[in-house]
């Protein structure tokens, strides 16, 4: 139960970093080229698109679709921490399209802890969203993640600007 909520929120929260990163690429660009990834307008917006069919893949069909979705919080995972390690004074990671969300290690936390999340559903053939539960506790559950999904979003982006956390700390 508590793989299938943090996935959820996970898998929302996917969806809307990769309509953010679609619109606003330049602050995902700018993260890819300070940790020597190749980037470019094109490259994002592709991987704003895998990471939204991958949410919505994994969230209406679950199983072996969550796979994609963990992949892509494993690289994330990977990205933060090595903007961590390295210190790497970047503003932004380029989540969400903004400026104002830098790389910290709650940031680094949550993306493990998701992909991990998503994996563990793979392996007990789970879906993030119970299906096939009664339709008030589906519509429940899917309030629940999108209620979920904008507090990990507010967690992302508010508190570390709020305390003055940087990537370099």
């Amino acid at each position: 139960m508590v793989a299938q909520a943090v996935s959820a929120v996970a898998l929302v929260l996917l969806a809307a970093s990769g309509a953010f990163k679609f619109i606003q690429p330049d602050p995902t660009i700018g993260a890819m080229r300070a940790v020597g990834l190749p980037s470019s307008r094109l490259i994002v917006r592709l991987l704003a698109v895998a990471e939204m069919t991958a949410a919505v893949t994994a969230l209406a069909l679950g199983s072996v679709w969550l796979v994609g979705a963990g992949v892509l919080y494993l690289g994330f995972f990977l990205f933060t921490l090595t903007a961590l390690r390295r210190r790497l004074p970047i503003h932004s990671c380029g989540c969400f399209g903004r400026e104002d969300t830098p790389p910290t290690w709650f940031h680094a936390g949550f993306n493990g802890l998701s992909a991990l999340s998503l994996w563990y559903l793979v392996a007990v053939n789970g879906t993030a969203v119970p299906w096939l539960d009664p339709p008030l506790q589906v519509t429940f559950y899917l309030i629940f993640s999108l209620i979920g999904g904008y507090l990990a979003y507010l967690l992302l982006t508010l508190v570390p600007r709020t305390l003055g956390i940087a990537s370099t700390r």
